[in-house]
């Protein structure tokens, strides 16, 4: 077994890591915080579930905290903390709400840490559900209704001018209630995992909150109090937007060429892959080479012409000859064994919208709120909204 399951513990800023050596019940912000367990870890943080005291009952309150690596705190703190305290804190009130920041001390050094509200499982476990029940792709009333959701937070965050840059599966997830009662009783079920001590750090594993859980044949009721977010805040950026190493943008068109580009409109082409994977349990884009062959297969499927102010660029001028066998985006929507003819019709509509070459051409994120596939799927929260979760709960364990 590897000595550290999960974030490489060993080794140091100086490594380009850096990670927080946390343990479980340890104090953070000048014990401020205590931590219950931990929930997560990514390329350059972790995160843990804390809980504090508050006011002069004190009330039980529980938070996120993400703390990153050393080696990341700093670029942190100048790109991305401005972002969430200016930006973010005026587009959204919801999700992801900064409720502090705080800098804490470790045998590494000095980690940034956000205090965010709690996530819990996700939304991959639904679409692996689907596929253990031998369906490929989700219903369409629950694609519809999560669309809605993450347009909501697009609309939110491009008001503000702020592009998300990380619309995929992994980035899906579900609210955790944090009600202290609900918790204490789920920590009795679910206690912290085993804590393992190697060479004096504490090797802790990530047990995501999954006291709420949903399954992929909800009905819509249920489906319409489903709690969906969208989360992965770690590369967002307001203008000029720039492309990251490292991220794939779901190869949008754009980021392909030699002249590489991004933009709001990105996150348009990226949330139409995201659909498309939803709805049929399959990658629309498999096409690995080079970005001449990645772009070709995109022109194919699209059956699209590419915008006549690119045709200079040099990976344009090295697209292969058109593959006339490659299937359209319609007939891999028709072909998909879990939509029906006039589903797959207008699905193709609306992902039409989204899946445009030209980035200038594809609809913005208010616009598609208003598309009447998306608001199908926005009336159905609407018409269950006077219920209260625990009325009519999506299975609470």
């Amino acid at each position: 077994m590897d000595i550290f399951p999960e974030e490489p513990l060993n080794l140091s800023a100086a490594d380009g890591f850096g990670y927080f050596p946390a343990n479980i019940n340890q104090t953070l912000s000048g014990g401020r915080y205590t931590i219950v367990r931990k929930l997560g870890w990514g390329s350059r943080s972790s995160t843990w579930l804390a809980w504090e005291k508050k006011g002069e009952g004190d009330e039980t309150l529980y938070w996120a905290i993400q703390v990153f690596t050393v080696a990341k705190s700093k670029e942190v703190e100048a790109r991305l903390l401005p972002i969430f305290q200016n930006e973010i804190a005026r587009a959204t009130y919801d999700y992801p709400n900064l409720v502090t920041s705080f800098w804490e001390r470790s045998v590494r050094g000095e980690h940034l840490c956000f205090v965010t509200s709690a996530y819990g499982v996700p939304f991959s476990d639904v679409v692996q559900g689907a596929a253990n029940s031998g369906r490929a792709g989700l219903p369409v009333h629950v694609v519809q209704y999560t669309t809605s959701r993450i347009l909501d937070i697009l609309e939110a965050l491009h008001r503000k001018k702020v592009m998300h840059s990380g619309v995929k599966l992994e980035n899906v997830c579900f609210r955790a209630p944090t009600d202290e009662d609900d918790l204490q009783k789920y920590f009795t079920d679910s206690p912290p995992a085993e804590v393992y001590i190697t060479d004096g750090i504490p090797i802790v594993r990530s047990q995501p909150l999954a006291h709420y859980k949903v399954e992929w044949d909800d009905p819509v009721d249920v489906v319409a109090i489903w709690m969906v977010l969208l989360s992965g805040y770690g590369h967002i950026q307001v203008s000029p937007y720039t492309l990251e190493n490292g991220i794939s943008y779901t190869s949008a068109p754009e980021t392909l060429l030699g002249n590489p580009m991004c933009g709001l409109s990105t996150d348009i082409w990226m949330l139409g892959c995201l659909l498309f994977q939803l709805l049929t349990g399959n990658q629309l884009f498999t096409a690995a080479g080079t970005a001449a062959e990645r772009l070709g297969e995109i022109r194919d499927v699209l059956q699209s012409s590419i915008p006549d102010a690119w045709l200079g660029d040099e990976v344009v001028q090295a697209l292969p000859i058109a593959n006339t066998s490659t299937p359209s985006l319609e007939q891999k929507l028709k072909q998909s064994k879990s939509l029906t003819e006039d589903e797959a019709s207008e699905a193709y509509a609306f992902l039409r919208r989204c899946l445009v070459i030209d980035p200038a051409s594809r609809a913005s994120s208010r616009d598609l709120e208003q598309d009447d596939w998306v608001e199908e799927g926005a009336r159905c929260a609407c018409c269950y909204s006077g219920y209260a979760l625990w009325e009519k709960p999506a299975r609470m364990y």
